[in-house]
């Protein structure tokens, strides 16, 4: 795992221990290898609307939707006409996951799956939510569960 040192750091910034940080990557890692949706890189669809991340009050916490192909990003993208003209990130499961940690206004990562496309909504997949990582970090577990209705797209 190359990208391990950024999310160490992250948690680290955060007031995390270091092994607490590979111990929540390796399990994050682990449900995703479970599912069947680990890869080495994840697409994200990046909307124009202000990626700050930070949000304001009453804002409704964000969703980063990771997919697992590019094609699978941009088909999403196409059918929710989430833009004329897509822009793809390729991160790794350290960098989401560094994101997700550092930025209160993004509630949960969902990481897509690509064999259960949804025709309208959110597509299937593994949900994350900042509040599971902080508390696996803090050395709590947490449950796994759908995306919720009241998410905004990243």
């Amino acid at each position: 795992m190359r990208d391990a040192a950024l999310f160490i750091e992250v948690a680290g910034g955060l007031g995390f221990p270091a092994a607490a940080a590979l111990a929540s990557l390796e399990w994050a890692s682990g449900l995703l290898a479970t599912r069947g949706l680990a890869r080495g890189r994840y697409y994200i669809f990046r909307s124009g609307g202000g990626g700050a991340g930070q949000g304001g009050a009453g804002a409704r916490p964000r969703l980063l939707l990771a997919f697992p192909s590019a094609d699978a990003a941009l088909g999403f993208a196409q059918r929710q006409r989430l833009g004329a003209a897509p822009r793809l990130l390729a991160l790794s499961l350290a960098q989401i996951l560094a994101a997700l940690a550092q930025r209160p206004a993004i509630g949960a990562a969902l990481f897509a799956d690509e064999a259960e496309p949804a025709p309208a909504g959110l597509p299937a997949g593994l949900r994350i939510a900042r509040a599971e990582l902080l508390g696996r970090l803090e050395g709590f577990v947490g449950g796994i569960s759908s995306p919720d209705e009241g998410e905004k797209l990243v």
